[in-house]
């Protein structure tokens, strides 16, 4: 037993205590589960738990962070950890048969072998049962790390066969610090990443660290405190600025797809279908970002208008806020932030983005 187990095994695990204790605990008593379920919202830190717990899983010394075995789990080079990620918006059968066919082979170089599902919610009906079956009598050198951000979402049967580790929104305060040490980011911008970031502290991080992402959220801004000002109310454009930079996202997934494993079995057809789903569920969340970042400068709007400064969210735009929002027009962004969470709802239905967007600007050209 390694006597510092738990001793920064967990270092990067921003805000989770319950959860870096329960696992700890797990290595400790020698007697980890087989299969566990971290379920918790986007950003909160399930994957970085699982490579941590995973190699100190194939660790000899139980997660010491220095040998060959934590470095290459570090890099996610282990030949012994393996991450099947959604081919798409979607977890595939032929994934799921991959890891079932080589389930019994010995761990290359460790004592174990770790297969952590990136997105258990996203396991089709198919991979879903074909999984069961890789659950219910696994190795004893084989461990399972599920993570899932809507667990309501994973099969029941599936979920009873887990130890569920849950996670949480890490406190504003803890992305902020983890921001300003980690890159000494300025005071002002970490404590608006780490706000409207909503506590995900992958989010934050992007924010700080992808500039094309960065870009993105002063464009949405940008639109947002023009229409304020009643400035340029040009809905076509502007719905076409925002459809632009959900392409721009698009481009960004499709590149990443680069780096996932070729699945044995997948016709050409397949990986083409597999990179439609990338993309698409890349736009679905940038549509989202930029809703959230709209609603966001008319939400600070708001706290201004009502003396609640303390409040705003987009602290690095806070000379620009205090300029614009003025008390009598309260009601008026409170009404653009309905207007912005009525599109929310539109789009769950199958209507033309460009349409819904055109018509979201008009209806706050209006209210403001």
């Amino acid at each position: 037993m390694n006597s510092e187990l738990g001793i920064g095994l967990f270092d990067g695990l921003i805000g989770q205590p319950h959860a870096a204790r329960l696992l700890t605990a797990a290595l400790a008593r020698k007697r980890p589960r087989h299969a566990y379920l971290f379920a918790g919202p986007p950003g909160s830190g399930k994957r970085t738990a699982a490579l941590k717990f995973g190699a100190a899983l194939c660790c000899r010394k139980d997660g010491c962070g220095s040998c060959s075995t934590c470095r290459k789990a570090a890099r996610g080079t282990h030949p012994d950890i393996a991450v099947i990620e959604p081919a798409g918006s979607q977890i595939m059968v032929d994934q799921i048969r991959e890891v079932n066919r080589t389930l019994n082979m010995r761990p290359h170089e460790s004592r174990a072998r770790v297969f952590i599902i990136g997105d258990a919610g996203a396991l089709n009906a198919a991979g879903a049962n074909a999984f069961l079956k890789s659950l219910e009598e696994p190795p004893p050198f084989v461990f399972f790390l599920l993570l899932a951000s809507r667990p309501r979402e994973v099969l029941p049967t599936i979920v009873s066969r887990c130890q569920i580790i849950r996670f949480s929104r890490a406190p504003a305060s803890d992305v902020e610090s983890y921001l300003f040490d980690k890159y000494q980011v300025s005071a002002p911008k970490a404590e608006a990443f780490a706000r409207v970031s909503g506590g995900n502290l992958g989010l934050a991080e992007a924010l700080w660290t992808d500039a094309k992402l960065a870009g993105r959220r002063e464009l949405y801004l940008g639109i947002a405190a023009r229409l304020a000002r009643g400035g340029s109310q040009d809905a076509a454009a502007m719905a076409a600025a925002v459809q632009s930079a959900l392409l721009e996202a698009a481009a960004a997934a499709e590149g990443s797809g680069d780096e996932l494993p070729d699945w044995p079995g997948r016709s050409p057809k397949q990986r083409q279908q597999d990179a439609h789903r990338r993309t698409g569920a890349a736009q679905k969340w940038e549509l989202a970002l930029a809703l959230d970042m709209l609603a966001s400068w008319y939400r600070d709007m708001a706290a201004v208008a009502a003396g609640a400064r303390d409040s705003v969210l987009n602290r690095d735009y806070e000379l620009e806020l205090d300029d614009l929002a003025l008390p009598s027009r309260l009601d008026n962004y409170l009404a653009a932030v309905g207007v912005i969470e009525n599109t929310r709802k539109k789009l769950v239905y199958n209507i033309d983005l460009g349409l819904v967007l055109m018509a979201m600007f008009y209806e706050l050209a209006e209210v403001l």
